[in-house]
């Protein structure tokens, strides 16, 4: 299960109840996009939570693709924010601080750690290919961006 299905809208009920609709709680959802995406109902949010909902949609899920918002941008731009604010320093529990904060999300500080180690582990495994193969520059390169992981 890819981390994106684990990050969850903060506040979901009362959203829902301002929006007047239901949608699902993951914020990747298909339904959670449209809804986000399409605007609809936007309006009707309190300020503080339009403000967080349109941070959300400007830095995710603004893509030229033409099957935006589902076309996996969405989900790969929140990934990379979630390698750089490791790569910043912060750990789990800060990141969830942070995904609260700026765009009222929120997820379990293990499966954050979870991702975090996942990812370190691929980039080890891809290390490794690359120095069998003699690419000893996309090596050293991942190796690079391992380590600033692992901190």
């Amino acid at each position: 299960m890819a981390i994106t299905d684990k990050i969850y809208i903060k506040n979901h009920r009362q959203i829902a109840s301002q929006l007047e609709t239901s949608f699902p709680k993951s914020a990747f959802s298909g339904a959670t996009l449209d809804i986000l995406f399409q605007g609809q109902g936007l309006a009707n949010l309190d300020e503080a939570t339009q403000d967080r909902v349109l941070d959300f949609a400007e830095d995710f899920l603004d893509c030229d693709c033409q099957s935006n918002p589902h076309c996996g941008c969405p989900e790969r731009k929140f990934i990379g924010y979630l390698l750089e604010l490791r790569e910043d320093g912060l750990g789990p529990d800060a990141i969830v601080d942070i995904l609260g904060e700026e765009y009222m999300l929120y997820a379990y500080s293990g499966d954050i750690l979870s991702f975090l180690d996942s990812s370190i582990r691929t980039l080890e495994a891809a290390e490794r290919l690359a120095d069998v193969e003699n690419h000893d520059d996309k090596a050293k390169q991942l190796r690079d961006v391992r380590e600033n992981l692992a901190r």
